[in-house]
């Protein structure tokens, strides 16, 4: 399934692909924080960090 993450300083828009946008996994989340270039995000009311 495809999501689309806004940078709050940037305000771009990032698709990615995930399997279940609910539950991203720690591959997902590590994905997604390296190309937006954040330590953390926001997906549907959950927080998730890179580690």
């Amino acid at each position: 399934m495809e999501i689309t993450i806004k940078h709050q300083m940037e305000y771009t828009n990032h698709p990615f692909d995930v399997v279940d946008p609910n539950k991203l996994t720690s591959i997902e989340v590590r994905m997604i924080c390296t190309e937006m270039n954040v330590q953390a995000v926001l997906v549907n009311g959950k927080y998730y960090e890179c580690k």
